[in-house]
């Protein structure tokens, strides 16, 4: 008897820690995988635009942007590089704040998104000091494009914290920023400039720095001596931890990238574990060994890439175009999402639960990283002015890369007419600004799913009648 109960109980902890029961019974539908390459939101390559102190005519045009997304690279991304050289000890002019206002508006035209970064130089050279501002003129000018940040952040993906050093890359600095910080002293500064970006940027966005170095340092002045990357449960949660995502400017261009990873494997393992919660994004800088194609593409997957450069360093972006890798990267660079089947498992009757229980696999390299709305459609079929729409609680930015995904679609058919309705899942952008434009909601990497006029995936059409088993 002393060795049956502890037998009894482990059976008894197998059955409560059972992960994948058994799939629901109902009428099956299954979808077939596209190979398209799809111009999906907040994903893909980007084009970099310079606007700069000196030129305050130049700006963005819708006509380009749509071009660029129309075209065989699907670009909804650009990176937008404004550079404050002229006003190191003075405010930003309305001239140039109004071109930023511009800018934005362009993109919401144009159907893109915005990497934003603001900085002074774009040198490294010594005879071009200072590279940045005082910390007095950085945070006055953070201060000035903090409105901007806000009332435009429905076509912001993510902002690069900026404003130190060359580029903003934070490496070359000066005015009191010390250009190699040993101490927690020295790094303060730089805080204040991460933790004044992280106020001026909306809560629903976040704020990427250079290397992993600076996030974990950062954690561990602020109390989390381990260190930690991000956990499930701390994801997206609007704290500054979960919202200070990375970007690597020298990606694949040395055995640590330049520099990014200088403290070998602990930097690599956090950001390999953070980035599945946080934006990585960026371009390389040299071309090398490790810029090769199965080296790269296995970089990506680790890191999680959303967004890369498609012109620098061309050296390397030629190659990949040659070798094939830019296809695998136009496929698989953040989300891409497919539908495997859907499982219909109540019937279609009025004022009764009616549920769909799918099944998702993440073909991408990154989850979505930004909020995101996902809708249960009904059309009916003869009167498409009739339209039911139920908002589901389903978060896709937990759909994590090669893995599968099981969700229930679930509403009430209230106030339906007897007949036919099309069935369609929808993953709209959540701002009302841009909900209802199909530019920015999420197709799905199947073939003859997309309704192009509304955003929504055709999933099935259903007859809805009163008739009750």
């Amino acid at each position: 008897m002393r060795n049956i109960l502890p037998i009894a109980m482990c059976v008894l902890l197998l059955a409560g820690c059972n992960t994948n029961p058994p799939e629901p019974k109902g009428e099956t539908i299954t979808f077939t995988e596209s190979d398209s390459i799809i111009a999906n939101p907040e994903r893909g390559l980007f084009a970099q635009i310079y606007y700069t102190s000196a030129d305050l005519n130049s700006h963005a045009s819708a006509t380009t942007i749509e071009r660029l997304r129309d075209g065989n690279n699907k670009m909804t991304l650009l990176l937008h590089s404004y550079y404050l050289t002229d006003y190191m000890e003075s405010d930003i002019p309305q001239e140039f704040l109004d071109r930023l206002e511009t800018n934005m508006n362009a993109l919401r035209e144009g159907g893109a998104k915005v990497v934003l970064r603001f900085s002074y130089k774009s040198s490294m050279d010594t005879k071009d000091k200072p590279w940045n501002a005082t910390p007095e003129w950085i945070h006055r000018h953070i201060d000035q494009i903090t409105p901007y940040l806000q009332k435009h952040a429905d076509v912001i993906a993510c902002v690069q914290c900026g404003f130190l050093g060359s580029w903003g890359e934070w490496y070359y600095t000066d005015n009191g920023y010390r250009q190699n910080p040993t101490k927690d002293s020295d790094y303060e500064m730089r805080w204040e400039v991460l933790e004044h970006m992280l106020r001026a940027v909306p809560e629903s966005r976040q704020v990427a720095l250079r290397i992993p170095a600076y996030k974990r340092r950062w954690l561990k002045m602020r109390g989390d001596t381990l260190m930690s990357p991000l956990t499930a449960s701390e994801a997206h949660d609007g704290s500054y931890k979960a919202r200070i995502a990375g970007h690597n400017d020298c990606f694949v261009s040395s055995s640590n990238d330049v520099g990014t990873y200088l403290g070998g494997d602990k930097e690599r393992n956090f950001w390999a574990e953070d980035t599945k919660y946080t934006f990585m994004g960026g371009e390389t800088c040299e071309k090398c060994s490790y810029s090769n194609g199965t080296y790269t593409l296995k970089e990506m997957r680790k890191y999680h890439w959303s967004y890369i450069n498609r012109d620098y360093r061309e050296s390397v972006t030629s190659m990949w175009r040659q070798d094939g890798t830019m296809d695998s990267i136009l496929h698989r660079i953040g989300y891409r999402l497919v539908l495997d089947k859907v499982i219909v498992t109540s019937k279609p009757v009025f004022d009764r639960p009616f549920e769909m229980y799918c099944v998702l696999h993440n073909r991408g390299f990154a989850a979505p990283m930004n909020k995101r709305d996902v809708e249960l459609v009904f059309v009916n079929a003869n009167d498409p002015s009739e339209k039911h729409v139920f908002k589901q609680d389903v978060d896709p930015r937990f759909w994590l890369p090669e893995e599968e995904h099981k969700f229930t679609l679930s509403c009430t058919l209230n106030n339906f007419q007897e007949g036919q309705y099309k069935v369609y899942l929808n993953l709209p952008d959540p701002y009302e600004s841009l909900h209802n434009d199909p530019r920015y909601s999420i197709r799905l990497a199947n073939e003859n799913m997309w309704e192009a006029k509304t955003g929504y995936n055709y999933i099935t059409t259903i007859n809805v009648n009163g008739l009750q088993d």
